[in-house]
């Protein structure tokens, strides 16, 4: 009898277990039918799934059209938008208009996407902007200069303060190679810009004591013809003028501008941000001794990533909901490339190919 009543309970046991892992397996996402080809099988829930594809992401700027952003900002965006299955929209008047930009992020965050990145360095007054887009629950990283009174989620991007040190350093060096205990420099970039405000800072706190001084900051208001005005003026006013920097995309093409007008090319001591693939060619030509190259690519990618697991709730600290915990580090730092004489050769070529490539696939 006990043998019996074993059996019969080992045979439930059995059963009960059998049931349990065929309604587990039932439970799990079904796969999505593979596309002929034999193309990666995705499943609802994961990245890349069906039920994630109607999510949208927005990058806001203004002067949204600008030819840096297209380069090397757009591939980093639209490389996400497909790796991760979602859109990724590109919104923002195509000129320096600070109050259609404001009016664009209250817009765009209205109409409630799954995360929006504004690129903040432009103007302060993009805080409170933000800030509603905050209140609303629709969740902000800001990219290339942060707002640093804003309620953001968090900040990637470059370290401005660090660039101006870079920059500084680069003139030190320079003016060590020549020969030169002391020197005279003039910097250009839009004033207001709170990044480019860092910037200066470093560039004046390493310059301090090394014999080279600051003798003139001058506002181009993001426009290159202002840049070629300004350098003009200021080569008339500071005759014994030893160096130039330019700390957005466009005071590098003015400066140079102005430098090639007035013969004066080779001449001073230039360090400048980034213009797009041929202004790497006055490295080779000997106008230019550093570019400055920010990641924009890793900055957007890391940015949309940031917004994609926020917005899909992929990860919680201690179980709370990330509106009451923010998880998302306060800052990240994407780095910079710093092009010489030694190294832009090799950028050069890879940003050709990058060209060609797109080109190809359009």
């Amino acid at each position: 009898m006990k043998h019996s009543s074993g059996m019969v309970y080992r045979m439930v046991v059995l059963l009960i277990v059998t049931s349990i892992l065929l309604v587990a397996c039932g439970s799990q996402p079904a796969a999505a039918p593979a596309e002929e080809g034999g193309e990666q099988i995705t499943q609802v829930g994961k990245i890349g799934g069906s039920d994630r594809a109607d999510q949208e992401y927005v990058w806001i700027s203004q002067f949204s059209n600008l030819p840096l952003f297209v380069e090397r900002v757009y591939p980093g965006l639209d490389a996400f938008a497909r790796d991760f299955g979602v859109t990724v929209r590109k919104a923002g008047p195509t000129t320096v208009d600070l109050a259609a930009y404001i009016a664009t992020v209250e817009q765009e965050c209205a109409r409630g996407p799954a995360g929006i990145i504004v690129v903040g360095g432009w103007d302060p007054a993009l805080t409170e902007p933000v800030n509603k887009c905050i209140e609303m629950k629709v969740p902000v990283v800001v990219t290339d200069g942060d707002l640093f009174q804003s309620n953001r989620l968090s900040y990637v991007g470059t370290d401005w303060y660090h660039l101006g040190v870079v920059m500084a350093e680069a003139q030190i060096r320079e003016h060590e190679a020549l020969g030169l205990t002391a020197g005279q420099v003039a910097v250009i970039s839009p004033i207001q810009n709170e990044n480019m405000q860092l910037s200066r800072q470093g560039i004046k706190d390493t310059l301090a004591g090394t014999g080279i001084e600051v003798v003139a900051e001058e506002d181009n208001d993001s426009q290159a013809d202002i840049a070629a005005q300004k350098t003009a003026a200021l080569m008339a006013a500071y005759p014994d003028l030893t160096g130039m920097i330019g700390l957005d995309s466009e005071a590098g093409p003015g400066i140079i501008a102005a430098l090639d007008e007035a013969g004066r090319s080779g001449e001073m001591i230039v360090t400048v941000n980034e213009a797009g693939r041929e202004f790497l060619e006055n490295i080779q030509l000997g106008k230019v001794h550093l570019i400055t190259m920010e990641n924009y690519d890793i900055m957007n990618y890391l940015a949309l990533f940031l917004l994609y697991t926020y917005h899909n709730d992929a990860i919680r600290t201690a179980g709370l909901d990330p509106w009451i915990n923010n998880w998302m580090p306060q800052s990240v730092d994407s780095g910079l490339v710093l092009v010489t004489e030694d190294t832009v050769g090799d950028v050069m070529q890879f940003m050709l190919e990058a060209e060609e490539k797109s080109a190809s696939e359009e």
